[in-house]
């Protein structure tokens, strides 16, 4: 099958297979990554990420998110991180900032259909401004990606759930979180920077109100050092 039809495919199905949702909305996100060893060969990591996110067709900057951390690599298969993240949200009223602490693995799990399949599992610790309880939770993502024939172009497929694991007074609810499916086309533009744009559908569970379901424009770079 050729990539523009395995892409298709998987829009198309990623749609299909999101819950229905009584709230609905067109999303733009930009990101950017930075992450490898402090020193070429050394076990020491350092990460960065940072986040745009836009609502409302794109009209309207949403969420605004900065992640640092550093990291320790265990073995040739598995690196190990800690760090903190600032997160804000613009809506109708008070922005709403939270402060996360984050601990994570990243690691490869296999050569599937070509291609190349990683995981990482994250835990976070949440913090509202304003509030007191601190909210649990646990992200799951994996990654497939696959180099189309010879060229610097991959299709990347990942999928994302969250689980919060406590409740608390700002209404993390305990039980799953939401879910984010992606597919797109990497493009290698050098051997230290990726470009990745697709698009991903997420469904967040809405607790006591309804649940939400937005397709998102998606576009990433990543650096490695």
């Amino acid at each position: 099958m050729k990539p523009a039809a395995i892409l298709a495919s998987a829009a198309v199905v990623l749609t299909l297979a999101a819950p229905a949702a009584a709230q609905h909305d067109n999303q733009v996100w930009t990101a950017a990554f930075a992450s490898g060893p402090v020193r070429e060969g050394g076990k020491v990591l350092a990460w960065w990420d940072s986040h745009a996110r836009f609502r409302d067709e794109g009209d309207h900057l949403d969420t605004t998110l900065l992640r640092a951390g550093v990291g320790w690599r265990a073995s040739p298969r598995l690196d190990l991180w800690a760090g903190y993240a600032h997160i804000t949200q613009r809506r109708p009223g008070p922005d709403t900032v939270e402060h996360r602490a984050w601990q994570q693995a990243t690691y490869p799990i296999a050569d599937l259909a070509g291609g190349r399949l990683t995981g990482r599992t994250r835990l976070e610790q949440r913090f509202r401004e304003g509030t007191d309880d601190t909210g649990w939770r646990v992200r799951q993502f994996v990654r497939w990606s696959r180099p189309v024939a010879s060229s610097d172009f991959s299709v990347v497929l990942s999928n994302e759930t969250f689980v919060t694991l406590n409740r608390t007074d700002w209404g993390q609810s305990g039980g799953y979180d939401q879910n984010r499916a992606f597919a797109g086309v990497g493009w290698q533009m050098t051997p230290k920077f990726r470009l990745e744009a697709g698009y991903m559908n997420q469904h967040v569970d809405g607790g006591s109100r309804p649940d939400r379901r937005n397709d998102n424009i998606m576009v990433s770079g990543f650096t490695t050092f």
